[in-house]
C-alpha cells in the first residue's frame, strides 16, 4: 500500500444465505446493492451455506457459515459486522437461530468491531434463555434498525435499551425487477404463456402442516380459475420445499394450474409477481414482492411477521392456515379483486414510503462504518 492510501473498509454480513430462499437472497442482494451504491470501495463478505454460489451470484466474498475458523478470521478483518435482515431473531422455526446469530455479534463486539442489526425482524421469542441472550447482546449493539414496529416493541420488552432502535423497512424494497425483455425470455424458458385477457393469480405456499387446508386452498384456486376465468401460477420462494408443497395442492385441484419448476432469482420473481393481478401468499417475501410491484394481496398468516406486514400496507389477511374456511376465503379473494384499483393506489403510496425507509438502513450502516453513531 502506498503512503497516504487508505485500507479498503470491510463489512461482514451474517444471515440465512445460501439456502435458496428467495426472500433471504433478496435481502442479501439489497444489502450489497445499497451499501455499494453509497460506498463503492468497500469489501463485503457474507457467511453462506453455499459460499461459491454466493460469490458468483453477488460478486462478493463468501465463507462457510458453519466454519468457526472462517468466521473468526472474517470478523477479525471486518470494520463492521451486520446481522442482515430477515426473521433471524425468533425461536419458532428453529431454536438454533438465536444462539447462532447472536454469538457472531457477541464475538465481533468482544473483538472491538462495530456491530449492527440491519432491518431485523424480531420475535416471537418463547424460550427464556433466548430472551436473556437477546437482551445481553442487543444492548452491546452500536446500532439497531428493525423492519417493523412490532420488532421494536419486542426488543424493548426484552430489555434492549442502550442503542437507538430505528424502525425502517425490509431491505428488499430497494430491489428492481429484471427488464421486460429478460422477463419474456424467462417465460419462454419456463414454457409459460400468460394470457393477457385472463386474470392472473400468483400463489405462494410453504410447508407448514397445512393438512386439510391444502384442500381448501386447492378449491379456492379452482374457484378463481372457473368462476373468474383466472390463470393460477404457483410461485415457489424456496426450492425444492415450496415446489413440492405447491405440487401437493395442484394434485387436489380439478382445474389446471402452473407451477414454476425451477429456482428463480429474486429479481426474476419480483418481475413475475408484477405480472400478476392478485397474489395469495404465505411467504412474507412473496407478499413484499407483490407490494413492491403494486399488486393487490391476500395473505395467509403462518407467522406473526406476515400479519404485521399486511397491517402495515393495509392489505387483507385470510388468517392462520388452521382457521381457513372455503367460503370465507373465496369471499375475501372476491373482495380483493373488486377493490383492486383502490388497493393499487394504496400500495403505490406504501411502496414509496417503505422504499425510502429501506434505503435508510444502508445510510445508517455507512455512517456507522465511517465513524459516526
Amino acid at each position: 500500500m502506498k503512503r497516504g492510501e487508505r485500507l479498503m473498509q470491510r463489512v461482514l454480513v451474517s444471515g440465512y444465505y445460501g439456502f435458496g430462499n428467495a426472500g433471504d437472497e433478496a435481502i442479501l442482494m439489497a444489502i450489497v446493492d445499497s451499501l455499494k451504491k453509497l460506498k463503492s470501495d468497500i469489501e463485503i463478505t457474507a457467511l453462506s451455506a453455499d459460499p461459491q454460489k454466493t460469490k458468483e451470484y453477488y460478486g462478493i466474498n463468501a465463507v462457510q457459515r458453519t466454519s468457526p475458523l472462517a468466521i473468526i478470521r472474517e470478523i477479525s478483518k471486518a470494520d463492521l459486522v451486520i446481522s442482515g435482515g430477515g426473521g433471524l431473531l425468533q425461536d419458532v422455526t428453529s431454536n438454533r437461530s438465536i444462539p447462532y446469530y447472536l454469538f457472531i455479534l457477541y464475538l465481533a463486539k468482544k473483538m472491538n468491531k462495530k456491530v449492527m442489526f440491519y432491518a431485523n425482524g424480531v420475535g416471537p421469542v418463547l424460550r427464556e434463555i433466548n430472551k436473556s441472550m437477546i437482551k445481553r447482546v442487543g444492548n452491546m449493539m452500536d446500532l439497531i434498525t428493525v423492519r417493523d414496529e412490532q420488532s421494536r416493541k419486542e426488543l424493548e420488552n426484552l430489555g434492549v435499551s442502550k442503542p437507538p432502535i430505528i424502525v425502517t423497512a425490509d431491505p428488499a424494497f430497494v430491489l428492481k425487477p429484471i427488464s421486460d425483455e429478460e422477463g419474456a425470455k424467462l417465460l419462454k424458458r419456463l414454457d409459460i404463456n400468460l394470457c393477457s385477457e385472463r386474470m392472473k393469480v400468483g400463489v405462494s405456499v410453504r410447508p407448514w402442516n397445512l393438512n386439510k387446508n391444502r384442500e381448501i386452498i386447492a378449491q379456492a384456486c379452482d374457484y378463481l380459475i372457473k368462476g373468474r376465468d383466472s390463470e393460477v401460477v404457483f410461485i415457489p420462494m424456496q426450492h425444492p420445499k415450496d415446489y413440492y408443497e405447491s405440487l401437493e395442492i395442484v394434485k387436489l385441484m380439478k382445474e389446471e394450474a402452473k407451477v414454476i419448476a425451477e429456482p428463480l432469482s429474486p429479481r426474476e420473481i419480483l418481475w413475475l409477481c408484477g405480472k400478476m393481478d392478485l397474489i395469495f401468499g404465505m411467504r412474507l417475501h412473496a407478499l413484499i414482492f407483490g407490494a413492491m410491484m403494486e399488486v393487490p394481496l391476500v395473505g395467509l398468516v403462518y407467522d406473526p411477521k406476515v400479519e404485521h406486514f399486511l397491517q402495515r400496507i393495509e392489505q387483507p389477511s385470510a388468517g392462520k392456515p388452521g382457521d381457513l374456511d372455503l367460503v370465507g376465503l373465496c369471499n375475501l379473494l372476491e373482495e380483493a379483486i373488486s377493490d383492486a384499483a383502490k388497493s393499487q393506489k394504496q400500495l403505490q403510496k406504501k411502496k414509496e414510503e417503505l422504499t425510502v425507509l429501506a434505503n435508510e438502513n444502508a445510510k445508517l450502516a455507512i455512517k456507522l462504518l465511517e465513524g459516526h453513531k
